[in-house]
């Protein structure tokens, strides 16, 4: 039996694909998601076999929840796509299927004749890789995220990194203050910094680092380090040792 989640925010499109995989006697539908964080959070845990999954979604991208996974090593994906044909192309480069909406019955067969030929071949390991290049490909500026997936409580939500006004460690986690609110992330200062555009984002002393466009003010304090005075009026040290940029190389961050 092939194990299957649905994604898609529009209910018409879910009722549709449930419809076309009613017939399919050998694919249960395990699980549908209306979001990239629900999305996440759903793979994650079920590990299915197969998703038809929307690029278009109201927290994030298709892209972006390919990427949130812990593994995608046995995940077979067809993405359910509106893109140009750019996008198409890539697909077709990176031997991943798409389908086009509205989805048409014939095309979405032969979608299920590939997987199923896919799942039953040996070397699905490839997947993974497949998959990760053709994020790459899609990416402009591919070494950075967007987005940061943030487990709290019992839901996982994505932050838009540029919402993010400054970042502090705090032992084994991060907080990471964006308006009034703050996200608690299990991770180390380093590995959160690798993750985001270091011209967006300055590490200012051991344990902060912050949005330079963020930034309202900056004054003179002692011993050479300087005092940073973000719009939200928060103020923050930033030690002479991180200092690796002239205050003119900040007007184009």
């Amino acid at each position: 039996m092939i194990h299957a989640v649905l994604v898609d925010d529009e209910p018409p499109a879910l009722r549709k694909l449930r419809h076309l995989l009613s017939s399919e006697a050998d694919i249960s539908v395990v699980g549908e998601a209306g979001s990239g964080a629900e999305a996440v959070e759903l793979l994650n845990r079920l590990q299915p076999d197969l998703a038809f999954l929307d690029i278009q979604l109201p927290d994030c991208t298709g892209f972006d929840v390919v990427e949130s996974l812990q593994s995608r090593e046995h995940l077979h994906l067809v993405f359910v796509t509106a893109h140009d044909d750019f996008a198409l192309k890539a697909f077709d480069v990176h031997a991943l299927d798409y389908l086009l909406k509205p989805v048409e019955p014939s095309r979405f067969a032969q979608s299920l004749k590939r997987v199923r030929r896919m799942i039953e071949a040996p070397g699905t390991g490839r997947i993974a890789s497949r998959l990760d290049e053709l994020v790459q490909s899609l990416r402009s500026d591919p070494a950075y995220v967007r987005r940061l997936l943030i487990q709290e409580n019992e839901r996982s939500v994505f932050l838009d990194v540029s919402r993010i006004d400054w970042i502090e460690s705090a032992r084994n986690y991060v907080c990471i203050h964006s308006g009034d609110r703050t996200h608690i992330a299990r991770s180390s200062l380093e590995s959160l910094a690798a993750k985001l555009n270091p011209a967006v984002f300055r590490r200012i002393n051991r344990s902060e680092i912050v949005n330079v466009e963020r930034i309202a003010e900056v004054r003179s304090w002692f011993h050479g380090d300087q005092k940073v005075i973000l719009k939200s009026g928060k103020e923050l040290n930033w030690s002479r040792r991180y200092r690796t940029t002239s205050l003119e190389e900040l007007e184009r961050a």
